[in-house]
């Protein structure tokens, strides 16, 4: 019974974190927010305008969103009568879609970034507490739950009734090395990325077989499932924990990040980055659960009268008994401490910028996430207003998450040193919440040590002109010296 209940409670913990807790996807405006420093993360080629800075503790960068198969609207909807109901049909249709519920988002702890060598290269180190959710809830288990395995989806079929979820939360401790090349026509950047992890639940195999006989009414069942945590008693045992434990809990990772920023030239630019190429060892309070016989069968022939009675009568035997028929079938075994490795969601972008002038810019990108077997993709358009170095203002059209609607923009404001940015993929999401299956946020506050030189911020690629030649020029006197 102890597996049961833990799966059911990796199921119901991860159901929740993405109904009440802020969710992300894709991070598209700030990879083109010229102004603001922290857009290194999203391509470490991209080398900062400004000579040094410092992003403050925990409010330099906070970046949030949500992204869910279906909205308030979808499920829930109000009568005559006031009365709030549950559109169990509306659901169901939108969870038939296959579309997963997804969370990535980060905490800047601190950066800091300056340009050396008589600014040829940029240095950049910064620590960042990330976290990246996926789950996908087949729509058969709530068939099953709410209409009974007599559905008409479920009745006669065999189907799949088990979610697939994965989860990683971890501290990032990076370092990026970019510098000039070719003139400044190519810009290049790594990130080599120390990370600790913290909690995980990485699905390998999610198959739950449920099938009802169209002839006898007998339920057949069998799994193949292996899933492997770390870190879930994380919370439940946090206070007594040492410091040193909390800050490195002891499951050590490595990834990288790659980019390249092409000027072909004074108009067009070109752009491309890989990031999390990497992998976390998870070693501390790890459990493996997985199918003793996979793909063994089991029936369930139902419950009796005798059984209900017993249920009201003594529900502590009616308990064990339900204990004991789930073990059997379910019949999953348990691994304690047994390290494992999983990788990361990878991301990758590309993109192209047309300049107008020094204040205009059109911006395109292509922006994608692939894990646990599946790839999310992005496209996002946008334009941006620069008035110096001092305002930036951007307005972006996204596609994602098969939603045609989003309509972001950020803003940066520097005033002396300070620096103040704000950034959305979806800002109708954040007024019309009822209505959207998706919003995003980002925002934070920088201290500005140096700026460069106009030239240095968008360098010409230009050949140098020929020198005008003048009209009637004389050639010099050779017998006449001039002081």
């Amino acid at each position: 019974m102890k597996n049961a209940i833990t799966l059911f409670f990796i199921v119901t913990a991860s159901w929740l974190m993405f109904t009440i807790q802020i969710q992300a996807q894709h991070d598209l405006g700030s990879y083109q927010l010229g102004n603001v420093p922290q857009r290194i993360f999203q391509n470490p080629a991209f080398i900062p305008i400004q000579k040094s800075y410092i992003g403050l503790p925990a409010i330099s960068g906070v970046q949030a969103a949500y992204a869910n198969p279906f909205t308030y609207n979808d499920i829930l909807s109000r009568d005559g009568n006031d009365s709030l109901n549950f559109d169990v049909e509306n659901f169901l249709s939108k969870m038939s879609k296959n579309r997963p519920l997804r969370l990535n988002s980060s905490v800047n702890i601190l950066s800091v970034g300056s340009m050396i060598s008589k600014d040829r290269f940029f240095i950049d180190f910064s620590i960042r507490e990330r976290v990246s959710q996926s789950v996908m809830l087949p729509e058969n288990l709530f068939n099953l739950l709410w209409y009974g395995n007599a559905a008409p989806q479920l009745f006669g079929n065999h189907v799949n009734i088990l979610p697939v979820i994965n989860a990683v939360a971890y501290d990032e401790y990076g370092f990026t090395f970019a510098g000039y090349t070719m003139k400044k026509q190519l810009t290049y950047g790594v990130t080599v990325k120390y990370l600790s992890g913290r909690f995980n639940i990485n699905t390998r195999k999610s198959e739950f077989d449920f099938y009802t006989d169209s002839a006898t009414y007998k339920i057949h069942l069998s799994s193949d499932l292996e899933v492997q945590t770390s870190g879930t008693d994380q919370i439940e045992h946090y206070f007594d924990k040492s410091i040193s434990s909390l800050a490195f809990p002891g499951n050590p990772g490595f990834s990288i990040d790659l980019g390249l920023n092409y000027q072909i030239n004074d108009k067009f630019t070109v752009n491309a980055s890989l990031l999390d190429l990497g992998f976390i060892n998870w070693r501390q309070q790890t459990l493996t659960m997985v199918s003793h016989d996979p793909n063994a069968e089991f029936n369930f022939n139902g419950l009796t009268v005798k059984d209900f009675t017993e249920m009201f009568k003594d529900p502590a035997k009616f308990g064990q008994k339900v204990e004991d028929s789930l073990r059997k079938l379910m019949h999953i075994d348990s691994i304690y401490d047994a390290s494992y490795t999983a990788r990361l969601p990878l991301r990758f972008n590309v993109g192209g910028s047309y300049i107008l002038n020094d204040h205009h810019r059109f911006n395109l990108l292509f922006n994608g996430i692939s894990w646990a077997k599946t790839f999310h993709p992005a496209l996002s358009a946008s334009y941006n207003f620069t008035y110096k170095r001092f305002l930036e203002l951007m307005v972006s059209y996204n596609v994602f998450n098969n939603q045609y609607t989003n309509v972001g923009g950020g803003v940066s404001i520097s005033a002396g040193p300070i620096q103040l940015y704000l950034i959305s993929d979806n800002i109708p999401g954040l007024i019309f919440y009822k209505s959207t299956n998706n919003y995003s946020f980002q925002f934070g506050l920088n201290i500005i040590l140096g700026k460069k030189s106009v030239n240095e911020v968008v360098p010409e690629i230009k050949d140098s002109p020929e020198p005008e030649k003048q009209e009637n020029q004389q050639p010099p006197d050779s017998g006449k010296k001039t002081f």
